[in-house]
């Protein structure tokens, strides 16, 4: 046998037998364990406390105005100008 046929039939065997497998092997594993507990994901709890957070640091962030306001805490007077 050549090596070009050891090859293609060492590639047929990988891709009709053991890829599907491996496919249908991740699948059941993903379906079985909980969202909470698969690495890198904190679950559909922890997805709604982030966006809670994110919503409490946008709203308590104060607006433009304030800012303004509290860099120019004390307007100018009328009758400090020096007119009139």
């Amino acid at each position: 046998m050549s090596f070009q046929i050891v090859f293609w039939s060492i590639a047929a065997v990988a891709v009709l037998i053991v890829l599907p497998i491996v496919r249908i092997w991740g699948i059941v594993d993903h379906l079985r364990t909980r969202a909470s507990e698969r690495p890198g994901s904190g679950g559909i709890s922890a997805g709604i406390g982030a966006a809670m957070l994110e919503i409490n640091r946008l709203v308590a962030r104060p607006s433009v105005e304030h800012q303004i306001d509290a860099e120019h805490a004390t307007l100018a007077r009328e009758d400090d100008s020096g007119t009139g």
